[in-house]
């Protein structure tokens, strides 16, 4: 039985095949465990202004999904053999009128 616990955002990050945005605040990471494959989940806050546009470049190869009202996604099998997630989900949610909540889900299938 895998049970979720705390990781290092730093390990997450690369998991997932990016980093960190700039100006990121209340950062949560978890290694969620899984069975087969790996689950990486991430929480974090940043400023609301190009949300889109920062995430991309913060994650390459992301692009609009059907996750949620503002959601990026990239799916890339081949990158499992690197080690890395071959599916990457951010959700994006407003708070407020300067701030975004981002939830990040990286796993391989």
């Amino acid at each position: 039985m895998f049970i979720p616990h705390a990781a290092p955002c730093s390990e997450v990050m690369k998991f997932a095949g990016g980093r960190m945005p700039q100006q990121s605040t209340d950062k949560k990471c978890v290694n969620e465990g899984a069975w087969l494959g790996r689950t990486y989940s991430a929480e974090f806050t940043m400023p609301r202004d190009n949300v889109v546009a920062r995430l991309e470049e913060a994650f390459p190869g992301t692009g609009t999904g059907d996750c949620g009202p503002i959601c990026l996604v990239r799916y890339e099998e081949e990158r499992r053999s690197t080690g890395q997630a071959s599916v990457l989900e951010l959700d994006v949610r407003y708070e407020g009128q300067d701030t975004a909540r981002v939830k990040l889900q990286a796993y391989n299938t």
